[in-house]
């Protein structure tokens, strides 16, 4: 069985369906609304970073070189960065995209 790169999944199961958010919600990104995003980013980044490069570093788990670009911080590879902002942005956009399915009278103006 043939293996997929860390980045190829990221693509295919993150990238794709947040390109598809960003541009159903594209008139709906307003500055407070990135904002916000951002810093759910950052507090993401800022509360997995410790944890994934000590799972690494007690080897918990690990991650196959040939499956990644090999650029590592800490113990952890760009991959799982990536994966941590992404994923984040992703889960914020789709609760938005919900949320004014849910309740369309908090996003008329």
């Amino acid at each position: 069985m043939q293996s997929v790169s860390y980045g190829l999944f990221l693509i295919i199961f993150v990238c794709i369906p947040l390109a598809v958010l960003i541009y159903r919600l594209r008139d709906r990104l307003t500055l407070r609304i990135t904002l916000v995003l951002a810093a759910l980013i950052l507090a993401s980044v800022i509360y997995t970073t410790p944890w994934d490069n000590y799972l690494v570093a007690a080897r918990v788990w690990y991650y196959d070189p040939k499956l990644v670009l090999n650029i590592i911080f800490g113990y952890v590879p760009l991959e799982e960065y990536l994966f941590f902002i992404l994923q984040t942005l992703l889960a914020g956009l789709f609760t938005l995209w919900l949320w004014r399915r849910l309740y369309p009278g908090d996003w008329e103006t």
